[in-house]
């Protein structure tokens, strides 16, 4: 007769960008994933891009300056969007926040912290946009060494009966 062998603690990393996509991969996770002794791990990696793509018409560095802090306070309000989530929800998680490149850093964070599962929510780009831009999702589900769930967010249809 054998003794029944403890469950394995898994590792879960969910990514979370502020969007509400993220937030539905989180509760999603929480509804359906989420079991007792599972070390969770909730990164989040800004995305300083967009002031890269921003041309800066003024050699005056506090332009750039405000540019950078107005980017700081908006991650520091994603980051207490999800600092409340993980509140209400009662679940014990570590929060990383990342630098660099989103889906590399998802990736190598991942490894690091020997994750058994990655969770990010999918923004549902269009084919053009995605081919332009990238897909944060897409990269990590291509080159992430354990398996990727992608939550899709159901589409609710408002036409009348």
């Amino acid at each position: 007769m054998s003794e029944a062998t403890p469950a394995a603690k898994n590792t879960v990393m969910i990514a979370m960008d502020g969007s509400e996509h993220s937030f539905y991969a989180f509760d999603w996770y929480m509804d359906f994933l989420n079991k007792p002794g599972d070390h969770l791990l909730v990164v989040h990696c800004p995305d300083y891009k967009s002031l890269l793509r921003t041309p800066v018409m003024s050699t005056d560095g506090s332009v750039v300056s405000h540019m950078v802090q107005q980017s700081e306070e908006e991650v520091n309000r994603i980051v207490i969007q999800i600092k409340d989530r993980l509140r209400k929800s009662g679940v014990s998680a570590r929060l990383m926040r990342l630098t660099g490149d989103a889906g590399h850093a998802i990736v190598k964070a991942a490894d690091e912290n020997k994750a058994n599962l990655i969770i990010t929510g999918s923004r549902g780009l269009g084919t053009v946009r995605r081919t332009l831009v990238g897909s944060v999702s897409n990269y990590v589900l291509h080159h992430a060494h354990c398996p990727v769930l992608v939550c899709q967010r159901k589409h609710h249809d408002h036409k009348s009966s």
